[in-house]
């Protein structure tokens, strides 16, 4: 046959879905040459209307994925008025998971876009905070949203790595007893900093438990209370000199200190 039909792929969003169903449904016809045309954010009922008026003048048929429901309901009282063959693509599903979940869709279009969107910043957010993990990256620390800083064992690196899953681009960098802070983090800027720390007793126990790991013994300087408080002074005086809001991670799980840090920033 020469006849050439017309499909018209609707959407308030991209119309990626109703293009891509109509084109693997047209492709069972192969006898037929067909034209899809794409048509995407459709905002208005106005602008649905005209649309719907060249459907009908083309003697087209309609595939649409409208998640308003008002604008899906107005497409098929406008086909139903102009005798138009409009194929409801995501209203159907949408309406059996709201009676699974028993509760209404959020009728946002383009939400899938969005997702797709944070995948990627949360991808970015990871690799950069990988390569900006325990004082790494220093010269490009205020790409950061994020900076925490806090002496050895105060969880930095696991709640950077949390808070990246997240979104948020961290940095962390540890405190060392009499070493300054880098010049970077200073003229750092748009970089929430964030001060951690935990109590003596506590974080004696985790060091000597990573000594014993590591087959050393706990009697080291490393895991003694004595050391660890004059290490927990320092850091008092750094957060005093950035200005920066202090964290008490004892006894925490790492998701409790990171909804503390996503609140205070």
């Amino acid at each position: 046959m020469t006849d050439k039909f017309k499909v018209y792929a609707l959407s308030d969003a991209t119309a990626d879905l109703a293009n891509n169903l109509a084109t693997a449904a047209v492709n069972q016809f192969p006898d037929h040459q067909c034209e899809i045309v794409r048509v995407p954010k459709i905002q208005s009922i106005e602008d649905l209307a005209q649309r719907m008026s060249v459907v009908k003048e083309t003697n087209g048929v309609v595939v649409f994925t409208f998640v308003s429901g008002e604008m899906r309901q107005e497409i098929l009282a406008l086909s139903k008025e102009l005798e138009v063959v409009a194929i409801d693509v995501m209203g159907p599903t949408l309406d059996a998971f709201a009676n699974y979940f028993h509760t209404l869709p959020s009728y946002e279009p383009g939400l899938q876009y969005k997702m797709t969107r944070h995948y990627f910043k949360r991808t970015e957010a990871v690799e950069f905070t990988v390569k900006h993990d325990d004082g790494l990256g220093i010269d490009t620390v205020d790409g950061a949203d994020i900076l925490l800083i806090g002496i050895s064992r105060t969880s930095k690196t696991p709640l950077s790595i949390y808070l990246a899953y997240h979104g948020y681009r961290c940095a962390n960098i540890p405190i060392v007893k009499d070493v300054p802070m880098p010049a970077p983090v200073f003229s750092a800027k748009d970089v929430k900093i964030v001060g951690l720390t935990i109590s003596a007793a506590k974080l004696s126990t985790i060091r000597a438990t990573r000594l014993l790991k590591l087959g050393r013994p706990t009697t080291e300087t490393y895991a003694s209370i004595a050391s660890i408080r004059e290490e927990a002074d320092y850091a008092q005086k750094i957060f005093r000199e950035l200005d920066v809001p202090v964290i008490d991670v004892t006894g925490k799980a790492i998701e409790e200190t990171a909804s503390e840090i996503i609140s205070i920033i």
